[in-house]
């Protein structure tokens, strides 16, 4: 039988995500990122071409552990300067009726009641289509920017994470019983107060008394998503995510983290066929594999490689600017990124050269240049070898790659029986999972229910 897969597009608020100095392209229209008619127009688009999701990366600070400075990154466009994606949706949801939007927030920076309240008034806004991409945030600069001494160490990131997502689910599930809500003009009661309680929360990181202010939403939580590649996160993605982003060039990478997480998840009481997995990937695509070379070589010539160096050095811990260009990168013990660095340091023998090669246009993504039949073919691959899900489709130009993609790769993706040919009602957790609109009875949310 065959799957039907699922597909997110994946960006960032910035001049050039993982596809870097791309902006300096003559099509690209990135240069409007500020513009609230370039966010629309993207949610249009997306939506004709039947995209579960938008997922929105974010990071706060700037990158600048490369040269031990912020300039490389203004300078080349990479990952700054940025805006806050979720103040961005209400425009998109505006203009369309099914399109989700995965937004990142972080668990490490986010203040507790704010971020539930926020969250749920979005979930409102868009009528249940609102994710949540759960990051802990690598970069000094942000906890810097967040008023902290120091990045705190990788594992005790997620540990502080753990909690904040107890926090969280005591605000969206236990604060509101079921039929708190009445909203009954007759009797005059909005809300039974009876059936509203207090979260007195006191832990290591977070204190809160608080009833939650906002009435649930459809979906209550919003769908999670999270991205954590090393062992401690993929427990956490086990604990509590329901889609799962996993980047890597390669099905045998990929395949891997994917079945240790599906094991993580049924270790711990969860369907794992619940989790839904994504792959990174992008799409050069034309109806020739010479016309699609022709485009993936006119797009390498307008890469930043100080912009790629950026990027690796912020996510490594590592200043790749003392490495001469073909020297191996060494193993440092550093609180960033732990999977990239295992994969380039003690899984291989990466020099700097192959490494930034390895990122052009795609950013470590799996890349595929070629006809829509070859795009498909290689996804139906993934599907059947990596048990993934579904792909997240990076931007490489703004909007080409995905005009390009919604023109011709879906249609063959629908041919084969492999994608939607409308959207199926319901939220988005609805939607991805195929479940109801709130947590499955076996996630770590169901617990904190009134």
């Amino acid at each position: 039988m065959t799957k039907e897969i699922r597909l997110n597009a994946l960006d960032q608020c910035n001049p050039s995500f993982l596809a870097f100095g791309l902006w300096r392209h003559p099509r690209d229209k990135a240069l409007d990122f500020t513009s609230i008619d370039y966010w629309a127009d993207y949610a249009r688009l997306l939506e004709r071409g039947l995209f579960d999701a938008l997922f929105l990366a974010d990071s706060l600070g700037v990158p600048d552990t490369y040269r031990q400075s912020y300039a490389p990154a203004f300078r080349s466009g990479a990952l700054a300067p940025s805006l806050d994606p979720s103040v961005i949706v209400p425009a998109m949801a505006l203009v369309t009726e099914n399109l989700g939007f995965a937004i990142t927030g972080s668990a490490s920076y986010e203040t507790p009641y704010l971020f539930a309240r926020r969250m749920t008034t979005l979930d409102h806004m868009t009528s249940g289509r609102i994710g949540w991409n759960i990051v802990t945030s690598f970069l000094r600069s942000g906890a810097l920017a967040m008023g902290h001494n120091e990045l705190a160490e990788h594992d005790a990131r997620y540990d502080a994470a753990d909690e904040f997502m107890a926090v969280m689910y005591g605000l969206w599930e236990g604060s509101w019983a079921d039929g708190a809500l009445k909203r009954d003009k007759t009797s005059g009661i909005y809300a039974d107060p009876e059936l509203i309680t207090e979260l007195d929360h006191s832990g290591g990181h977070h204190r809160i008394r608080a009833v939650s202010a906002a009435e649930p939403s459809l979906q209550r939580t919003p769908m999670l998503f999270q991205a954590g590649g090393s062992p401690r996160g993929r427990h956490f993605a086990a604990t509590h995510a329901e889609g799962i982003f996993i980047n890597g060039p390669q099905l045998e990478l990929v395949a891997p983290q994917v079945a240790d997480m599906r094991k993580r998840a049924a270790a711990l009481g969860r369907d794992p066929r619940s989790l839904k997995f994504f792959a990174g990937a992008t799409i050069i695509v034309d109806e020739t594999e010479a016309l699609a070379r022709a485009r993936y070589e006119d797009y390498k010539r307008h890469t930043s490689v100080e912009g790629m160096l950026c990027q690796l050095s912020a996510a490594l811990g590592i200043d790749l600017s003392k490495y001469p260009l073909d020297e191996p990168i060494r193993y440092e013990k550093t609180d960033a990124a732990h999977s990239q660095l295992d994969m380039l340091t003690r899984k291989g023998s990466w020099t700097v050269r192959q490494a930034v090669e390895s990122m052009v246009v795609s950013g470590r993504n799996l890349l595929i240049v070629g006809t829509p039949e070859q795009v498909v073919d290689e996804f139906a691959r993934w599907v059947e070898h990596a048990d993934v899900d579904g792909f997240n489709i990076a931007r490489v130009l703004a909007h080409e790659t995905m005009e390009n993609f919604i023109d011709m790769v879906v249609p063959e993706l629908q041919r084969r029986g492999m994608f939607k040919t409308e959207y199926a009602a319901g939220t988005l957790r609805e939607r991805v999972t195929g479940s109801g609109p709130r947590t499955a009875p076996d996630h770590s949310a169901s617990r904190y229910r009134g």
